[in-house]
This record gives structure tokens, sequence and C-alpha cells, in this order.
């Protein structure tokens, strides 16, 4: 029996053994020989390794408190915000986002007749267009629809800072997505579990984890409650805020548009992988980043950092790719993405695929608070390492050739805006 399937008698001292690992696989990266250097690239060859963290050493964010003990590990992600109330008087602007207030917004198509839907209390969806008190929204169906502004909580477009050294992380405005949704489930285990619920799960954790403060051990990866980190300036979820649980569809482009019109620095779309090549030492995590945007390569290569040093303590028999790391994957002109929220990215965006689902060991650990809090964590160190660094990333590989197709994922014909009950 793994130690993540023991009752929670046993769970703190196991977490002190994880800590334990954690630190050593840090010291081990900082002492490497023969590591290749931070961002260059790798040919994929038959052997599955797992780099080293190239960079982590050079991280100068500064732990100024004395660390407490390990925290605890939560059961669940905390609960969705409430709805925000209607009748509030909007901000001048024209772009932004736009949250359905308590009590729903009725969805207009052309703003005559009558509205084809009263929108879910909560959703969130982005502002393309403003004329007067009325929205022209982008809906996760990847549809346009007008609302008027009673209906609506309205925060408009910044313009993004510059990451980097000197900068603040309570200045940047991050973007998650949990992938799949609704009738779109993603990959599913051998026992069950669906991609689709995990994802969410894990967004909304990192989430908590960006709207609060803390103080991070850059020895181990640790993320304690504290004061060295302030929250993040924004956080916003693509599938989380209106109905229960969340699950609902939601189109490529509404994901994409959600980022551009909130002036995020940076998109993570949360994801969970299947279909391996075969066995792998240690995590075969991948990164999707956009071909042409040095920061979204950059923040491809300080998530697989992250994320190997999360998931390494976790002792399973791992899956992988041949070119398992930081990579991109293009269509067949050889200059364009392939994957439709990269194509469509109007900020620096990421695809995260962290453990394979349909492997049975990683899909136990995917059932585990301890595992997607540990995703979690890997999410909210790369973010503070992005916005607040110039740390640049490795983990780099060459791809080979992927011929499968995946689907384009925009909204299904079918798709529908969950509507108010």
């Amino acid at each position: 029996m793994h130690w993540y399937q023991q009752d929670g008698a046993m769970r703190s001292s196991k977490l002190l053994r994880i800590t334990l690992a954690m630190t050593l696989v840090a010291l081990a990266a900082c002492t490497a020989v023969g590591e290749t250097p931070a961002g260059t690239d790798v040919p994929a060859t038959g052997t599955h390794t797992t780099p080293t963290l190239s960079t982590v050493a050079t991280t100068t964010i500064v732990t100024t408190t004395t660390l407490p003990p390990v925290p605890e590990v939560p059961a669940a992600p905390k609960p969705d915000p409430l709805p925000p109330p209607p009748g509030q008087v909007p901000p001048a602007g024209v772009g932004g986002v736009a949250v359905i207030a308590a009590g729903g917004a009725d969805l207009w198509d052309d703003r005559s007749g009558s509205p084809f839907v009263t929108a879910h209390e909560g959703l969130v969806m982005a502002v393309e267009d403003r004329e007067g008190d009325w929205f022209l929204l982008r809906t996760m169906c990847d549809t346009r629809a007008w609302a008027e502004a009673p209906q609506l909580e309205f925060t408009s477009a910044v313009e993004p800072v510059s990451v980097g050294q000197g900068t603040s992380f309570s200045e940047a405005v991050v973007v998650l997505d949990p992938g799949h949704g609704g009738a779109n489930h993603g990959a599913q285990g051998p026992t069950g579990l669906r991609e689709e619920v995990v994802n969410l799960d894990i967004a909304r954790r990192a989430r908590d984890l960006l709207e609060e403060s803390h103080t991070v051990d850059w020895e181990s990866g640790i993320v304690y409650p504290g004061s060295d980190i302030r929250p993040v300036g924004r956080v916003w979820l693509t599938r989380t805020e209106g109905p229960p649980n969340a699950d609902y569809e939601a189109g490529l482009l509404f994901r994409a548009t959600l980022a551009g019109s909130a002036g995020a620095n940076a998109l993570i779309a949360i994801h969970n992988n299947a279909a391996p090549d075969g066995p792998f030492e240690g995590p075969g995590s991948e990164i999707f980043y956009m071909f042409k945007d040095p920061d979204s390569r950059r923040l491809g290569g300080l998530l697989i950092e992250e994320m190997r040093r999360s998931f390494t303590p976790f002792d399973v028999a791992w899956m992988g790719d041949l070119d398992a790391g930081a990579k991109y994957r293009l269509q067949e002109d050889g200059e364009t993405d392939y994957y439709g929220i990269l194509r469509r990215g109007l900020v620096p965006s990421v695809i995260s695929e962290g453990a394979f689902i349909s492997n049975e060991p990683e899909e136990a650990l995917l059932a585990t608070p301890e595992f997607r809090q540990a995703y979690a964590e890997a999410v909210y160190r790369a973010l503070v390492r992005f916005v607040t660094t110039d740390d640049p990333g490795s983990g780099f590989t060459t791809p080979y050739l992927r011929t499968n197709d995946v689907g384009s994922g925009n909204a299904r014909s079918t798709c529908q805006v969950p509507a108010q009950p």
C-alpha cells in the first residue's frame, strides 16, 4: 500500500519524508555535474531521463522569515466566491472581464426581441465591446452575446506589467484554465477518474495559493503561510464560478479571449495526460509553449522545473513520452502552433500535462489531495518566478513529430451557456 493510501495518522510523518526528499532533489540539482545549461534545447532520444532543476539555484527571491512547521494539505479547495450583487455602476472602459451577478443575467443576440438565456450567476466572460451600459460578451460557447450592466460586475482591462526581476507579484494578473468540462471530459483513468474533475480541483487549489501571502522555501519548494510573497494582483479561472462543480463546456476561443481581455501576464491551461510512450525515470510531465513567444517558452521551462520538484518525491512507476519536458508542437506548415489555445493566445500561454491519468499508479496519485496540492504548488512557484525573477527555465526538449489529431477544441454546436435555475 502506498503512503497516499494510508490514514491521516500516518500522513504527517510521510510528509516529513517528502520534505526531506524534496530537499535532496534540490541540493542534487545545485551540485549536478554535466547538467544541461538553462535554455538549451535537448534533442529527443531513446533514453528516458529526468533533467535536473538547472535554474532553481539562481532564483533571487529572498526568504526573510523563520519557516514554520510543514503546512497540512487541504482536503479540498476553498469554496468558490459568492456572485457579486446586482445593480453596480460599471467603471469606464471597453474591454475587460464580466462576472454574472447574483440572480443571473439575461443574454441577448442583438438587444431586440427576447433574451436567449438567463446566464448562471458567477460565470466569468470576456468583454469585447461596449455601448453605454450594454456589454458585448464572449461566452463559453465561443459565441457573442449582449448583457446589461446592472446584471454584471465589470472589471476594466489593465495594461500588463513587464515581468522580471523587480516586478511585484501583486501587480500581476493570471488566468488559470482547467482543461475540458461538460461534454468534453478529457482523458479517463483505468478506474474511471476523469481528467476534467482533476483539472478543476488543481486549478482551484492554485487559485487559493495565488490569493494569499506565502513564504517559499526555495531549497525544498515547500509553500508556507507567510508574508514574503504577496497575493497576485488578480487571478481568473475560465471554469469554476457558476453552476455547482462548474462542469460546463468551454471553447478554446473563449478561454484565450478571456486571458487577453483580462490583460493577463500569463495563462496556464491545466491538464493531465494519456497514452505515454512507456516507462519513465521520474515524472514524465510535459509543457507545451507558444513557438514564437519567448515569454511563453520561459514560463514553460519554469513550470517543468517546478513540476519535477513537486512530483519526484512521489515514488511510483512513472510513465512518459521520449521527448518529455518543455516543448512546442506545430502544424504541418512548421510555423503555426498546433494547439488552439496557444495558436489563439493573446498573452504568454502554456499547456501543462502534469501526470499520466491513463497510468494506474499515476491515476491513484491524481485522486489524492496531496498530489493535487503538489501540482498546484508547482503552478504557484512557477508563476512567482516568472513574474518576479529573470530565471530562464530549463528542461527544454526538441519534440518528435506527432500525427495524432486532438480535435479543434472549438465549442460544440450543442454547447449551451449554463442557465440560472
